[in-house]
């Protein structure tokens, strides 16, 4: 069992059955983990009848943890969530760090497949051995943060250790389609609308507290690697990056390069960009750092905003790709602003791409006359309008006016206001588009295409290896520079594809924090731990697989060729010009 728990849990909402089942090693040899697992249990329960609505309670939901959470190492805490997706009615995963899945681990499971749905609110209760569904009417309507807290403090006498809570709020039991599940108030399962699948199935949280300890294979060679990589993450400069300001480090590098969207994709350039640059964040809302399960990384950013308009308590702070949703593709230059969004993203539950994106899609709607104050119940949905833009986050989890028509994501809206909306859209496949410009690297382009789940940077390691940020040599196709423009980024993708399910998807790897890992060195981690001595050639061929089912459940549900293509919107070549932000 070395690296696993050894079980996995079977939790039948509609019946309230709840069995542990012993986890197979050839199964565990044959997937790995995380959605290697996840894609094949999602098989075997939908093949017999695989047309079903996202929020029935034929969707299973599956959460499984890779062979290295739970061990005490850099970018090894993430663990993996799927099912249909009610956003985009294709397949959902998601990938989320903090503590839960190393402690469930720790309480002796490798995963949890949940089925059916229950008729009133409930909340899975893990104790080691103790397993129970329990009432969650007392915590039914509440934010995350309440939930959270109020469940740790309910439940601290009868766990065997510290608590970890994973909990949807008002917005999954709303079900706004881009709903999250939220760890520890920051760790989000943020993309395909997770939490909304909680929300139809009744299900408020998960709450685990373990006591045991994961055996590893090769302890010794294990202790070797960590002191080899000790010295390499001290030399990598991204991960001082990481260290220093966190994921919004990237605002100063994607503005050189392109990479960054402003005014929903129709500019390359805004004066107002230092604004929300690492410098602004440090000095206006900086209030410490935290980590995830035994990383040294420490990229996980706090914010506090004292005074003003956007209030907020010292609470998790805007990752990049908040900053950018909420920032410059809505023109708004006020960082406090956007870490009062964020703050309200993670109380109701929500995916800020998804809820930002839309917004700056609304805006350009109101723009264009599509929409009026009339229809925002008296909102000026502008450019820059920082009042209106949190106004309109807070609507939107509550399904309220506008907002319940923003609630469905941008795709379903544009169907909703006609005219020319729909030429306003960034989505793939229905899922909005994370914030790096394909139009600064074809790569990103080809990747958002095919991804299973929608436009997503993360759905392999294409951002990474064409980013810069990862140096896989041992791969032929990535052994050499790439040449610019679109030349070898077919080959490019395939391979990170490949490579990429093995890595974070199965594994499961942190994109970030793993960054400093060659092919060689994640895979000494892995057979160091698991003992099971996979060769690349081999991982590569189970990344392949996991690729293609996750694909093959996307055409199951629908998905065609011109699900693969791009918006106009991101296709669109750029005219340089530049533009001041209205502040509100």
């Amino acid at each position: 069992m070395n690296g696993y728990a050894g079980k996995i849990l079977r939790v039948n909402l509609t019946s309230g059955r709840i069995q542990s089942k012993p986890l197979d090693m050839a199964f565990a040899r044959e997937n790995i983990g995380g959605l290697g697992f996840g894609t094949r249990i999602f098989l075997d329960i939908i093949k017999k009848n695989p047309e079903f609505d996202a929020l029935s309670a034929e969707n299973p939901f599956i959460l499984m943890t890779g062979p290295l959470t739970g061990m005490h190492m850099n970018g090894v805490a993430r663990w993996t969530v799927c099912a249909k997706s009610p956003l985009t009615g294709f397949w959902g995963d998601a990938n989320i760090g903090g503590h839960f899945g190393a402690a469930l681990k720790f309480a002796g499971y490798d995963g949890i497949v949940m089925t059916g749905a229950s008729n009133h609110p409930v909340f899975l209760y893990i104790n080691d051995d103790t397993v129970e569904l329990r009432d969650a009417g007392p915590y039914w309507g509440e934010d995350v943060y309440t939930v959270t807290d109020r469940m740790i403090t309910d439940l601290k006498g009868q766990s065997s250790g510290k608590g970890q809570v994973l909990t949807i709020g008002p917005a999954g039991e709303n079900l706004v389609r881009f709903a999250s599940l939220i760890h520890n108030k920051g760790h989000a399962a943020g993309r395909t609308g997770m939490g909304a699948v909680w929300g139809a199935k009744k299900l408020k949280a998960i709450y685990v507290s373990g006591s045991n300890k994961l055996s590893i294979a090769h302890p010794a060679r294990l202790k070797t690697l960590r002191r080899e990589l000790k010295e390499i993450y001290e030399e990598s400069i991204y991960i001082a990056a990481l260290q220093s300001t966190g994921t919004t480090s990237h605002m100063d590098i994607g503005i050189l390069s392109g990479d960054i969207p402003i005014k929903n994709w129709q500019m390359t350039e805004w004066e107002e960009i230092d604004e929300l640059g690492p410098v602004a964040i440090e000095e206006k809302i900086y209030a410490g750092r935290k980590t995830c399960f035994g990383c040294g990384v420490a990229c996980k950013k706090e914010a506090e905003v004292k005074e003003g308009a956007f209030q907020m308590k010292k609470g998790p702070a805007p990752e990049y790709e908040t900053v950018a949703t909420f920032g410059t593709m809505c023109l708004n230059s006020s960082i406090e602003s956007i870490a009062r969004a964020n703050e309200i993203c993670n109380c109701y539950g929500m995916d800020t791409i998804s809820c930002g994106s839309t917004i700056a899609f609304a805006i350009e709607c109101f723009e264009k006359g599509l929409i009026d104050r009339e229809k925002t119940g008296g909102l000026d949905l502008t450019w820059g309008n920082a009042r209106a833009i949190v106004a309109m986050v807070e609507k939107i989890g509550k399904q309220e006016g506008f907002g319940a028509v923003l609630a469905q994501g941008s795709a379903r809206a544009a169907k909703h206001i006609g005219g020319q909306a729909a030429a306003f859209l960034t989505t793939v496949k229905g899922l909005e588009a994370p914030m790096h410009d394909p139009r600064s690297a074809h790569g990103y382009g080809l990747a958002y295409g095919v991804s299973p789940r929608g436009a997503c940077h993360e759905a392999s390691l294409t951002f990474e290896v064409e980013g810069g940020a990862m140096y896989i040599p041992e791969i032929p196709e990535l052994a050499a520079d790439l040449p610019e423009g679109s030349q070898d980024r077919a080959k490019l993708n395939v391979v990170t594809q490949d490579y990429g399910m093995f890595f974070s998807n199965c594994a499961v790897f942190c994109n970030l924090g793993a960054t400093p890992l060659n092919a060689t060195r994640a895979l000494a981690m892995l057979n160091h731990v698991t003992g099971f001595d996979y060769t690349l050639d081999e991982l590569m061929k189970i990344g392949r697989r996991v690729w293609y089912l996750k694909r093959g459940f996307s055409n199951l549900f629908g998905a065609r060729a011109s699900e693969d293509e791009l918006p106009p919107r991101l296709m669109t070549p750029m005219r340089e010009r530049r533009h001041s932000a209205i502040m509100s």
